[in-house]
């Protein structure tokens, strides 16, 4: 329970007191028996008491809160290869642009559950699907850069059976929409061919591709601050966006494909997808709402009020 009287307590003590006093004085002064008299004073003290649980505004939590919220599940899949720590997203590294990105999806997404997939030459469910977008913040913030000596090729065929496994298991309830945003620079380092994401292009119903970085490139410092050296050319390496590779696999999973350069580039498809989603009704337990009950204590007053009329009256 909360109070948030409409005037200071402070205020509110002295205004009863003056008020209690004005009405002892008339109660003294009537002409009636001592137990009318006797009455008329415990009534107005009652009266000026009533006043109190109106005035101090007592509220109680609400915890029944609903809203509505997108029934969609979003698929988060994020490339995690040593590449992506190339500075070359405005003035930030092209991870901390694709963390930036997916805070923004999910604070305009808000409601909707989430799920994340990291790949390298290897890939992993960070974190199934879940209404917590807190727990998803958190698994995204606690991502490093990989040890250069251990680090492996990269590949966009690393996620594709944990995504095929993770799109199955979601929008499984009635309404559901699955939308996907695959993060990446594009750059593949391993040689082998690319796979065919297209069957899996029934299993999505939105999302894009987002690629982050730059053509021209930038190099890469590891996480002892050492530049990677490229053997081939005896200079520092440079890792370069590569768009075609992203937008072949967007053409396969039939989603849009974005060369990112500010968070709110994705605007348009994410707007598309909450307009697009059916709205369910859902319980919050995070949220501080009180409801006023001061309204209970007014009938109590008002039968005071009208006693004290008619005892002053005679």
């Amino acid at each position: 329970m909360r109070f948030q009287p409409v005037v200071p307590v402070a205020v509110l003590a002295i205004l009863l007191v003056v008020l209690f006093l004005f009405l002892l004085i008339g109660a003294l002064r009537n002409h009636g028996t001592v137990l009318h008299k006797t009455v008329t004073i415990i009534v107005s003290a009652l009266l000026c008491l009533s006043v109190v649980p109106i005035a101090v505004r007592p509220m109680i939590r609400n915890k029944d809160i609903q809203y509505a919220r997108p029934n969609l599940d979003v698929l988060f899949v994020l490339d995690t290869t040593m590449s992506m720590w190339a500075e070359d997203y405005q003035n930030d590294s092209r991870m901390g642009g694709a963390i930036e990105t997916m805070e923004f999806i999910m604070e305009e997404m808000n409601g909707s559950s989430f799920a994340l997939i990291t790949f390298g030459d290897k890939s992993e469910i960070k974190m199934p699907i879940t209404q917590d977008a807190q727990s998803i913040d958190d698994a995204i913030k606690a991502i490093r850069i990989p040890d250069r000596w251990l680090a492996g090729g990269t590949s966009l065929n690393s996620p594709f059976e944990n995504m095929e496994y993770m799109l199955s298991h979601m929008g499984k309830e009635e309404g559901h929409e699955r939308i996907v945003f695959f993060l990446s620079d594009g750059e593949i380092t391993v040689d082998e061919e690319m796979t065919d994401f297209t069957d899996m292009a029934s299993m999505i119903d939105g999302g894009a591709v987002l690629g982050f970085g730059t053509q021209k490139g930038a190099t890469i410092t590891d996480r002892d601050g050492h530049k990677l050296f490229d053997y081939d050319t005896c200079s520092d390496a440079v890792t370069c966006l590569d768009m075609d590779s992203l937008n072949d696999l967007a053409d396969a999973l039939e989603i849009d494909c974005i060369q990112m350069k500010n968070r709110k580039d994705v605007s348009e498809v994410i707007e598309k997808a909450v307009v697009n989603a059916e709205e369910v009704m859902a319980n919050r337990d995070d949220l501080d709402n009180y409801d006023d009950i001061y309204y209970m204590f007014v009938p109590g007053f008002m039968i005071l009020l009208l006693a004290a009329f008619l005892l002053y009256k005679e």
